[in-house]
């Protein structure tokens, strides 16, 4: 297992070993010591020295592979400094390097350079695609810091375009990768990300708890960022607590720090910090130091739609309106987004919402079309916070929850679909399964635990094969061949998708894409072996899979959008979960009632 990023006391030696290494005249020696330098920096801080230290060793490199790796770190210490316009010709040299080298560990570090200096508003589709690539190139690697980077962007893009699901796959992600390497840098990224949705959909409790644990982790890993993030979580906080004090202090670190690095996106944040703490005066003069003369001067880059949408917030309520309608005009092309700060550590609403702002202050016509949209967004991804704040209430009713049966009828058969159309299936031992996991919405429950329960226990055989040794691989080679392949076909298939602007069916490769990656993530352990288990557990997983599926195509048989709702939510593996989807709420009846009335249907057989 590598070892952890070096503590905050370590890397202030670091630009003293680069030039020791200077000193013996040696490149590749100069060059590991230049890939070190990045480790201490801070986001949106200026780099100081430390990108012309990377670029005189990147000049000296005399290797395709350290020239790639010292490529990518120089572009990643300008975005971090703020200035990703000298990144990109560096982020396209180390992808090009590292198309030429047989190194995944590489071309991750290029792939992950190629993001960063593609994170503007309008580099959207790109990011995707690289980030897809990013997912395929670190699902089998052994570095636990490529795949956390992995992670972290197929979370970022998730966000962005308001997949709850994907969301929520790539936080599991993360806790099980801080669950198997141990490190408290890998913990705190799981434990602020899963703040940052406990904000969004108003569960303050657990969002100081987990704000608690992610301050405490980031110490432990003496990580850079941590004040930051710490404060961007209070401040999320503050708002939704309609907290005045803790508002006017975070507004106060907010401007200081903003105004002391030069970060307009920070201060722009400040502004609407004492905008919602009362301060209008205070909001007023960030405003015009910041846009007084119109957002000209705002950089189309990671922050560009925060900055914007914040000052235009403040814009709308303080009634500068040409300031409102020309930020308005600028967030125009970009409604049915997300708004985040840089890292997806906080979600400061959609696009539309901003419009809504702007619309209803200015009275323009498409108000409320605006607020429809952000209504619509904000519900489907459970945002309660934000969808209350929006004044006017939504002339669309809610998703009404849908009643549906899911239990025995009798001892021939199960009693399945919405109430008034419900059907018979027999005893499945699938049905079975989805009924305990429906019943605990959330929770991690064993495939194991799931298969003891289950009426009938399956017995040994897993997949046409039978399980005789004490162990069993989770996926042999050639199942890990075909996902590789499936994975292949489907990049091609996207861009066939994208070609013919076809949403649905690349929402549809998205979602099977991801499910791909989940079971390849399950295949492998840290050395990127095959993971193994007892043959109790493979046997219970590969059974339990087996039955959902059988079930599913039954009630699909039947009902195609319930069959694909529970596609969509219930997940199977070692573990399975079922995740309610806020967009499509169900009340379950799991139990039958007591007294059966009229005549049942009769049972499929």
């Amino acid at each position: 297992m590598e070892a952890e990023p070096a503590p905050a006391a370590a890397r202030s030696g670091l630009p003293a070993a680069y030039e020791r290494a200077r000193e013996t005249g040696d490149a590749e020696l100069m060059a590991a010591a230049a890939l070190d330098l990045p480790s201490g920096q801070r986001f949106g801080v200026h780099p100081g020295r430390v990108p012309a230290l990377i670029h005189e060793a990147y000049a000296a490199a005399v290797t395709p592979v350290s020239r790639c790796r010292l490529a990518a770190a120089l572009a990643r210490a300008w975005v971090y400094g703020g200035n990703a316009r000298r990144a990109t010709a560096f982020a396209q040299e180390a992808v090009a390097l590292a198309d030429g080298l047989d190194d995944p560990e590489v071309l991750a570090e290029a792939l992950d350079a190629a993001l960063v200096a593609r994170w503007g508003p309008d580099d959207f589709a790109e990011r995707l695609a690289l980030s897809a690539r990013l997912a395929d190139t670190t699902a089998h690697l052994t570095d636990p810091e490529a795949r956390l980077t992995g992670h972290l962007w197929q979370l970022t893009t998730a966000w962005e375009c308001l997949d709850l699901v994907a969301v929520q796959r790539q936080l599991r992600a993360l806790d099980t990768l801080a669950e198997e390497s141990g490190r408290p840098r890998h913990a705190f990224f799981a434990a602020s990300r899963r703040a940052a949705l406990a904000l969004v959909q108003g569960d303050t409790e657990l969002a100081d708890r987990l704000l608690a644990r992610t301050r405490e982790l980031g110490a432990r890993a003496a990580e850079p960022d941590l004040e930051a993030v710490v404060h961007d979580l209070r401040a999320a906080r503050a708002r939704r607590a309609g907290d005045t004090a803790a508002l006017r202090r975070e507004a106060a670190a907010f401007e200081e720090f903003g105004a002391a690095e030069g970060v307009p996106s920070v201060s722009a944040e400040a502004s609407v910090l004492w905008l919602a703490a009362g301060a209008e005066g205070r909001a007023r003069q960030l405003l015009d130091r910041l846009a007084g003369t119109g957002f000209g001067t705002v950089t189309r880059d990671v922050d560009f739609l925060l900055t914007v949408a914040c000052l235009t917030e403040v814009a709308a309520a303080l009634r500068c309106d040409e300031l409102a309608d020309d930020g308005a005009r600028l967030l125009a092309p970009f409604a049915g987004r997300a708004v985040l700060n840089g890292g997806a550590v906080t979600f400061h609403g959609v696009v539309d919402d901003y419009l809504h702002l702007v619309g209803t202050a200015l009275a323009l016509p498409g108000a409320a079309d605006a607020r429809r949209a952000a209504a619509a967004a904000y519900r489907r991804i459970g945002a309660t916070w934000w969808l209350n704040r929006l004044a006017v209430p939504a002339p669309t009713p809610a998703p009404r929850a849908r009643t549906v049966h899911l239990h025995p009828a009798d001892e021939s058969g199960w009693l399945v679909g919405d109430e008034g159309s419900a059907f018979l299936l027999p005893r499945l031992r699938g049905l079975d399964h989805l009924r305990t996991l429906l019943g605990r919405p959330g929770v991690e429950v064993s495939a194991l635990e799931l298969s003891a329960a289950a009426p009938g226990r399956a017995g040994t055989a897993v997949m046409g094969a039978v399980v005789d040794s004490e162990t069993a691989e989770i996926a042999d080679r050639q199942a890990l061949a075909a996902y590789r392949a499936r994975l292949r076909d489907i990049d091609a298939e996207l861009d066939d998708a994208a070609s013919w602007a076809d949403r649905g069916r690349t929402d549809r490769l998205r979602l099977e894409r991801e499910a791909l990656l989940h079971e390849l993530r399950a295949a492998t352990g840290l050395g990127g072996r095959p993971r193994r288990f007892s043959s109790t557990d493979e046997r219970a997983r590969v059974a339990v899979r087996k039955a959902v599926v059988s079930a599913l195509d039954r009630v699909a048989a039947r009902d195609s959008t319930l069959a694909g709702l529970l596609r969509d939510t219930v997940h199977t593996g070692a573990s399975c979960r079922y995740d309610p989807d806020p967009a499509r709420p169900v009340t379950w009846l799991l139990d039958p009632p007591d007294v059966a009335g009229g005549d049942a249907p009769r049972p499929i057989v």
